[in-house]
């Protein structure tokens, strides 16, 4: 427990990165979007995961730039559908925000909700694609994706258990076990933080995450990873290998940190929204910083990220149905 103590904080000294010491746009810098007020950017995730580092980063950007009060507030609950209710009735004027995983549109196949996913927000763009990967805990005895399979069909099926916080991440996991034709056992949880920390603690045997959450936990050995997704590794663990170079084709994309207006905010502030991010985005302090925390960086236009968006919508619901996942 100590080690996933440890590894929260170091992600909360992430964000110490971004103060006013280190300017991530220069005093100078002219702003697209004139915000009048206080921004609210919606995490509706817990404190301290990967989601509210990237967002009070680029918060803390954003607010350097606008010359304007720029928040975070974190909205728990409903796999995200709570901060994304709040979003959606919104006033749409470009000052309130939400900041959310890909796991978004996985909740319109899984959950009823008050809005339509498809419809009630105006796609901004994606700050930045964290890279996932499978965590396990450091006693099991596989080091990597292919050792794990080998574990697993030894064993037999639902033999070995996967953690899942959220219905984004257990589809991950699923789409994983498909390509290597393996079966666990979900155990659903409610929270990032008591996950990690099972499997961290050997009462779980893995689990998705992304390489922001898990950094510190690998780092220390409190937490070993079996690959992560994308087409190339990451500088931060260089010596983690894709699935890819395992032998595991069509795992390539990672989820988006994606930020959202209401449905109905003028297109000329999405678009001022976007370009200033994408500037913040070219600075390298800030892609630096990125990189420190194992992210790539975003900046797609709002016509590219809602057709990732769509997609995803669209293709997440063909997986579900596939592999009969269903709430827990």
């Amino acid at each position: 427990m100590r080690k996933f103590i440890a590894a929260f904080a170091a992600l909360s000294a992430a964000l110490a990165l971004a103060g006013p010491a280190a300017s991530q746009t220069k005093p100078d810098q002219k702003s697209a979007f004139r915000p009048t007020k206080t921004v609210t950017i919606v995490v509706p995730y817990s404190p301290g995961g990967g989601t509210d580092v990237v967002g009070r980063l680029m918060a803390r950007a954003l607010e350097e730039m606008w010359g304007q009060t720029v928040i975070v507030d974190n909205k728990t609950g409903g796999s995200g559908s709570i901060g994304a209710t709040i979003v959606a009735r919104a006033v749409p004027d470009g000052h309130t925000l939400v900041l959310a995983v890909s796991g978004i549109a996985i909740n319109a196949h899984l959950m009823k909700l008050p809005y339509d996913t498809a419809t009630a927000f105006a796609p901004v763009t994606a700050i930045a694609y964290p890279v996932s990967t499978l965590i396990a805990s450091p006693t099991l005895p596989a080091n990597d994706l292919r050792e794990f399979v080998e574990l697993v069909k030894k064993e037999g099926p639902d033999k070995r258990t996967l953690a899942s916080p959220d219905p984004g991440s257990r589809l991950t996991a699923e789409r994983i076990f498909e390509v290597a034709g393996i079966k666990l056992t979900n155990i659903p949880y409610k929270g990032a933080a008591s996950f990690v920390g099972d499997i961290s603690a050997g009462r779980v045997d893995v689990g998705i995450s992304s390489i922001t959450s898990g950094l510190s936990l690998i780092r220390s050995g409190g937490l070993k990873s079996l690959g992560i997704m994308g087409t190339r590794r990451v500088g931060i663990l260089p010596q983690i290998l894709t699935f890819k170079e395992q032998g595991f084709s069509g795992l390539e994309d990672n989820s988006w940190y994606g930020l959202f207006a209401p449905a109905g905010t003028p297109a000329a502030v999405v678009t001022a929204i976007q370009t200033d991010i994408a500037t913040v985005l070219a600075t390298p302090a800030f892609l630096a910083k990125l990189a420190d925390i194992g992210a790539l960086p975003g900046g797609d236009t709002p016509a590219a990220f809602n057709e990732r968006f769509q997609r995803d919508i669209r293709e997440s619901g063909e997986a579900i149905r596939r592999l009969g996942m269903t709430v827990d």
